[in-house]
């Protein structure tokens, strides 16, 4: 019997595998067997009917030697596994019972916590420490019995401004187990290997409240673990993220920053595009699934590469390689065709076999899920329910957060991973699902033109630099994305503007990043920016309602009401801000140190008519008012010619009210609030339109002179 063991059971196994794969290669062996007796058949004068039966016998032992070299090696790997089998069990009998075997495994595992225990009480008696040590429990778990080890986990202070903390999660084999893992600070400079979460802090609910927690090694010498509190959300996105027998290094911005220290989350917010960027691997994590988005996920994972509408860089195309392919000419360049149509080949049919696989473990596990279970397996929606399923799915929290924008578009798409449940797709799939919203007319459609305009191809950034900024436009297409923070509303799209204006451009912008600074300084700083960079005549025509913030200045825009004047911008080219960019300074504008008084020098219109409704609040009646007929503490200050706005008595000072077209009579004011956008945009004014109506004859073309008083200094606050 011992003699069976002669090949153990784990060099077995690798000997047959090694014999299966060298048999395909068996028949480069035929043609030198036929050869050797050909020659030996003519030298001893054998008949070719002899020849051919030994040509036929060496083929057929050249296949079944390995043939039975692998029968018998699987007899013996059958027969150690029976005899093995029957070892154990003879053991369990001797010893008495297989029981008997369980409770010595558990004294096994509970001795070191007996030990520890003895140990403490003689501390205890001998006076030596007052102190209870933590306890192991079962399963290697510790149990924090005194007040030092519930302590909440203490962050330390990072290192350099480049330096970032990643969390190693331990790994565990069932998913509700604790959550355990170590953090360490590292630097990107050193281009560490870790993949970055993206998610919400507030789960399906809209529950934000930290009703979870993971232990973190606090002292590994002495195996000591503290506590920290994380969300709902978070929580069970790291349940996805942890691995069952390797650990993972991720950064999860509720753990890897110090939420409590308000310098160093203004710092971190400053890397958060290199952060994702660096990322090996950026998961998104949407939430957990339902029957239907399960189904949403299997289906979406079926389509073919070929017919997904936003194509990846990373799939492997045989007819773009093949047109692209150099081949020299002569008997090399013919070899060089020939290995490079067998290389297109292969991976062809390696695509098509990892397909079928995919598929076929699939149907395995339904049948698993049947079988075990009872489980009716979930099947992928149907056509009908389709774009049901995709509106209910992009209505999840995540696809409104502002974040998100810069978390999953600026890394490469091939590097982005979503998560619902325990379904996982690749970002250029989740990119289809989209265009398939949008197409329909349903989509969101400020991530789509920002998508589009991140994967436009880059220009030299010198060029990206002078041709404006980005940051206004990004702020009005996120205007509807939701946020914690008030501040992120700007915090969160910085750094997209940085990447889109150019090396060198907006870093003035990212360097204001401050969580101390008061929610309306940051807002009424970040107005006074724009206003310099896009005049007060663009900018304050975007300001659609009353500020909501308290000591927010009446001329800067609050991003947490409803904004902005979409009719300022109706009509007009894509990313209007951009193109209304001006580098020249106003010289009659001026802004206070701490950005809470605007100073104009304008004229105050004395004479014409201005609209009171019908531009800045999407009302479609014309109110029509004349400028004699204000009250008398308010004044209608000229911008430029066309464009007013309307201030009101404020003590000594004035509050901003509206921007308003103003023309000499009702028919150019209906003019210009018919064309509004153009007005707001592209400065057109009542003489441009009298010079048209002028040539058709329509009306009397005017003098505008007289219709403007006196230039002065207008204090807003």
């Amino acid at each position: 019997m011992g003699g069976l063991f002669i090949v153990p059971l784990p060099l077995a196994i690798p000997l047959i595998f090694l014999v299966v794969v060298l048999m395909p290669f068996i028949p480069v062996s035929w043609p030198g067997i036929i050869t050797v007796q050909i020659y030996r058949g003519r030298r001893d004068g054998i008949s070719p009917r002899e020849i051919s039966r030994k040509c036929l016998k060496g083929i057929a032992w050249s296949y079944g030697i390995p043939c039975i070299t692998i029968l018998v090696l699987w007899i013996m790997c059958i027969v150690q596994v029976v005899l093995v089998i029957w070892w154990a069990v003879g053991l369990c009998r001797r010893a008495g019972d297989i029981n008997e075997w369980k409770r010595l495994g558990r004294q096994m595992v509970d001795l070191p916590r007996e030990v520890q225990n003895l140990w403490l009480r003689v501390q205890v008696w001998g006076g030596m420490k007052l102190r209870k040590r933590p306890v192991v429990e079962k399963g290697g778990e510790k149990k924090e019995e005194e007040l030092e080890e519930t302590k909440r986990y203490t962050f330390e202070m990072l290192g350099t401004p480049t330096s970032v903390r990643l969390l190693t999660i331990f790994p565990e084999g069932d998913y509700m187990a604790p959550l355990r893992g170590e953090i360490r600070s590292v630097d990107l400079r050193t281009n560490p290997t870790y993949d970055a979460l993206s998610y919400t802090w507030a789960d399906g609910e809209g529950e934000t409240a930290e009703t979870g927690h993971i232990s973190l090694v606090f002292n590994a010498k002495r195996g000591i673990y503290r506590q920290l509190g994380i969300g709902h959300n978070c929580e069970l996105a790291m349940r996805r993220l942890r691995r069952k027998g390797k650990s993972r290094t991720v950064w999860i911005d509720a753990v890897c920053i110090n939420q409590a220290d308000l310098e160093e989350r203004s710092q971190q917010v400053k890397l958060m595009s290199r952060i994702f960027v660096s990322a090996r691997q950026v998961v998104v994590y949407t939430g957990e699934g339902t029957p239907q988005t399960d189904g949403l996920y299997d289906w979406l994972n079926d389509i073919d590469a070929e017919k997904l509408a936003v194509p990846s860089g990373g799939l492997f195309s045989p007819q773009s390689a093949l047109q692209f392919l150099h081949r020299p000419e002569g008997v090399l360049g013919k070899l060089q065709e020939v290995s490079n149509d067998v290389a297109v080949r292969m991976e062809e049919i390696g695509r098509l076999i990892r397909g079928y696989s995919e598929r076929v473990k699939r149907l395995l596990r339904e049948l698993w899920m049947v079988y075990s279970m009872g489980v009716i397996p979930r099947r992928p929606p149907e056509p009908s329910d389709l774009h049901r399923v995709l509106r209910e799915y992009f209505s999840r929290r995540w696809f409104k957060r502002v974040w998100v924008l810069q978390e999953a578009s600026l890394p490469e798409m091939k590097r982005v991973r979503v998560l619902c449940g325990n379904r996982e797709t690749a970002g250029e799939r989740a990119m289809h699902l989209l265009s398939m919203l949008m197409s329909q007319g349903q989509g969101d459609i400020d991530v789509g033109r920002v998508f589009v305009l991140l994967r436009q191809k880059p220009v030299a950034s010198q060029e990206r630099s002078s041709r404006g900024s980005h940051l206004l436009d990004l702020l009005i297409e996120t205007r509807g994305r939701q946020c914690e923070d008030p501040r992120d509303k700007i915090f969160g799209v910085l750094n997209i503007a940085h990447w889109l204006d150019g090396v060198g451009a907006g870093r003035e912008e990212l360097d204001k990043i401050s969580y101390f600074t008061p929610v309306a300084q940051v807002y009424a700083g970040y107005s006074a920016l724009l206003i310099r960079r896009h005049g007060p005549g663009f900018f304050l025509s975007l300001i659609k309602s009353s500020p909501a913030i308290k000591g927010l200045p009446s001329w800067a825009a609050d991003w947490t009401v409803p904004w902005p004047n979409s009719r300022a911008l109706q009509g007009a080219a894509d990313f209007p801000a951009r193109s209304r960019y001006s580098s020249q300074k106003d010289k009659a504008l001026e802004f206070d140190p701490k950005n809470k008084v605007m100073k104009i020098m304008r004229p105050r219109i004395v004479r014409g008519f201005f609209a009171w409704t019908g531009q800045g609040d999407g009302e479609d009646t014309i109110q029509t008012v004349e400028v004699k007929r204000l009250d008398r503490e308010e004044v209608l200050v000229e911008i430029y010619p066309g464009l007013a706005m309307l201030l009101r008595q404020h003590g000594e000072d004035w509050t901003f009210v509206k921007v308003c077209p103003h023309a000499l009579d009702k028919v150019g004011v209906e003019r210009l609030v018919a064309s509004w956008s153009r007005t707001v945009v592209y400065q057109e004014n009542p003489g441009r339109i009298q010079e048209v109506d002028e040539e058709v004859g329509s009306i009397r073309s005017r003098s505008p002179r007289g219709y403007l008083g006196k230039t002065r200094v207008w204090r807003i606050v």
